[in-house]
């Protein structure tokens, strides 16, 4: 079947008169005059809006946590050895080290390094009582991961309690 077969019956779809009536209402008409000058004028007079100034130490924190990210998970694939333990909270019960403990003993040492990296010193008595809960839940997190060593959601809450401490001490450190 050819396409002109098709435009035909198309076409004979519609009356002749509609068709004509409808290439009539069609009509490309140049405006009266240039509408450009109005056009920027318009533009000149609205207010510019300044964009939104991002701090100037975000992405140096953030390319130094993806350098600790980067080295430590490097080193910990090139050791070929389990790495040291944050604590015992993860350590094996049978003596072998299963992969989530593996992920939670690298996240505990890219944590320890991003902490030197930010150093907040003393944070604000006044945020003591976060940075401590923070903490508590990390301990938490950890025991429950001695309990549970494949348990990928309990590595989850722990890199997301990591990042929230981790984000603290920064707004402390860069305030």
């Amino acid at each position: 079947m050819n396409t002109h077969d098709n435009e035909d019956t198309r076409r004979d779809e519609l009356p002749d008169a509609l068709r004509w009536q409808l290439r009539a209402m069609r009509r490309d008409d140049p405006p009266g005059r240039d509408l450009w000058p109005d056009i920027a004028q318009r533009l000149q007079q609205q207010p510019r809006q300044a964009a939104p100034q991002r701090p100037r130490w975000l992405a140096p924190v953030a390319m130094a946590a993806t350098l600790v990210l980067a080295v430590g998970m490097v080193s910990l694939w090139r050791s070929g050895e389990h790495p040291a333990n944050p604590g015992n909270a993860t350590a094996p019960a049978a003596g072998q080290a299963t992969l989530v403990q593996l992920e939670a003993q690298g996240m505990y040492r890219q944590y320890q390094a991003a902490m030197i990296e930010v150093s907040p010193g003393r944070p604000p008595a006044e945020l003591q009582p976060a940075f401590d809960e923070l903490d508590r839940n990390a301990a938490m997190i950890l025991d429950a991961l001695a309990q549970n060593p494949d348990s990928r959601l309990l590595l989850e809450q722990l890199r997301r309690t990591y990042a929230r401490r981790l984000a603290l001490a920064q707004r402390v450190a860069y305030a």
